[in-house]
């Protein structure tokens, strides 16, 4: 008899906690308790990793805010190995490469199981690559490796199971965008108004563009004070603001963009109606797939150069992979030289994006071939695909105005892998734009968490609608719900 994949999680069961789903649906205030609760546990988990030495030579630092990963702390991962994982196990599933039938209870366990196995998997193996890297401090003790490994593996585990609370249906939409919103959010309002001071080679300077700003204008000549607000490298400036709300902007109106198809019913006459098909019709999904690859390529290559190779940029191997060198400031460990790894991160700036045509080519066609290939491939094999579209129109007696029947999915297929790999493409431009423009990888988690965002406000508008809206939760917004 041959063994599925899926059966490999068998043994683990036993030992691997699992949330139960609600008994009958949860009412709109415990929904939100739960979402709001979850973030705080998140945010909670930003506490720096204890043991090791400061941590330098930060490999994925442009990859942190698509994944809610902040660096030398608890979730140095963020949740990168909870949604590769997931990503990676369903087109898995939908391409039919392992056989699991998800409409079964028990197979449907084991494939979230495995799914889980996987993220912890990962966690471990991430921990003790930056541990083995020397990223931790050189020379650390027996102790000091078991300790950081406790710290981050045990995070990564909590964060497995408190995005699994949301995903079960005790909160909202998906756990893991939750985290990657919360997190993109606070560092925007960090980034614009963070207080916190500093030490840079030009002298302590406050996180916030903003609040930096001030302080310059009353400590330094006003040309260079708005000069260096504008263009300092090393922390925060005021053009990666704009830019940000530039995507966030940009983000909001794709959100507009949709071909409506016109649809009757086929059981009561004269009643018409239309159906959206929205360009973003995966979402963000596709750039977050993109930024799955570009993490993989990059923690493979990093592996490989500092682990096997010593960074040794005598080596003839290392010089066709990249050597790492630490740049002046901020601590990031990135490939200068053109080479193979050189092309899996994005200019630092839009003079690089100009001065080195390659660099920027190369990384632009792996997001964009990468988000276009994932849109596709989802648009057929989700659950929104054509096929499952045209059957629930069949099962609801709905038909496409001036179509028959047998013509509904050949419309649908004609219509929806277009705008999904549409959306996909724009919103990869969208995001390296960003990136080109010195966005440093935010320009991603920005639209990540604006699609989220808009996911939630529609959950939310209409799961409140749908419970008449909860006392409890209009007192807790000063009674507006009841006016």
């Amino acid at each position: 008899m041959a063994v599925r994949l899926v059966d490999l999680a068998k043994p683990f069961l036993p030992l691997l906690p699992e949330v139960e789903l609600p008994i009958g649906s949860l009412p709109f205030d415990d929904k939100v308790m739960y979402t709001i609760g979850a973030s705080f546990v998140y945010l909670l988990a930003q506490l720096p990793v204890y043991g090791g030495a400061k941590v330098t030579g930060d490999p994925i630092s442009f990859l942190r805010p698509a994944f809610g990963a902040e660096r030398g702390t608890l979730l140095e991962f963020g949740v990168f190995p909870i949604i590769s994982s997931g990503i990676i196990f369903q087109l898995l599933a939908g391409l039919k490469l392992i056989k699991v039938n998800l409409a079964n209870r028990t197979d449907r366990q084991l494939f979230q199981s495995l799914q889980k196995l996987f993220a912890i998997f990962q966690y471990v193996v991430l921990t003790n690559i930056f541990v083995a890297t020397g990223y931790y401090g050189y020379n650390l003790s027996f102790w000091q490796v078991i300790l950081i490994n406790f710290q981050l593996i045990t995070t990564g585990f909590i964060m497995t199971l408190t995005t699994e609370v949301i995903d079960k249906g005790y909160g909202f939409g998906s756990g893991c965008l939750t985290f990657v919103t919360v997190n993109a959010s606070s560092n925007f309002v960090g980034d614009i108004l963070g207080i916190n001071a500093v030490k840079t080679t030009r002298g302590s300077e406050t996180q916030g563009a903003v609040i930096n700003l001030i302080g310059q204008i009353r400590n330094a000549p006003f040309k260079n004070a708005i000069l260096n607000a504008f263009t300092r490298p090393y922390l925060p400036n005021l053009i990666q603001g704009y830019v940000t709300l530039a995507t966030l902007a940009v983000a909001i109106y794709l959100q507009n963009f949709r071909i409506e198809l016109p649809i009757r019913s086929n059981r009561v006459r004269a009643v018409n109606n239309i159906y959206p098909i929205r360009l973003l019709y995966t979402g963000a999904m596709p750039l977050l797939f993109s930024y799955v690859v570009l993490f993989y390529l990059n923690i493979i290559g990093y592996t490989i150069v500092n682990l096997g190779l010593k960074n040794d940029s005598s080596n003839p191997l290392v010089k066709v992979l990249g050597a790492y060198t630490s740049t002046a400031f901020g601590g990031s460990f990135v490939v200068e030289k053109p080479s193979i790894i050189y092309f899996f991160s994005p200019p630092a700036s839009l003079t690089q994006a100009i001065t080195s045509p390659l660099k920027t080519i190369g990384f632009a066609l792996i997001v964009i071939v990468s988000s276009a290939f994932f849109a596709n491939t989802w648009s057929l094999i989700s659950g929104s695909a054509p096929r499952d579209i045209a059957q629930q129109f069949k099962e609801q007696g709905i038909s496409l105005a001036g179509r028959r029947d047998i013509s509904i999915s050949k419309e649908l297929n004609r219509v929806i892998p277009v705008a999904a790999v549409s959306g996909a493409t724009v919103l990869a431009v969208v995001s390296l734009i960003g990136d080109f423009f010195g966005g440093k990888g935010k320009s991603a988690g920005v639209l990540i968490a604006c699609g989220t965002a808009f996911s939630f406000l529609e959950i939310i508008a209409t799961e409140y609608q749908q419970s008449g809206g909860s006392q409890n939760f209009s007192q807790l917004f000063g009674g507006l719900g009841q006016q």
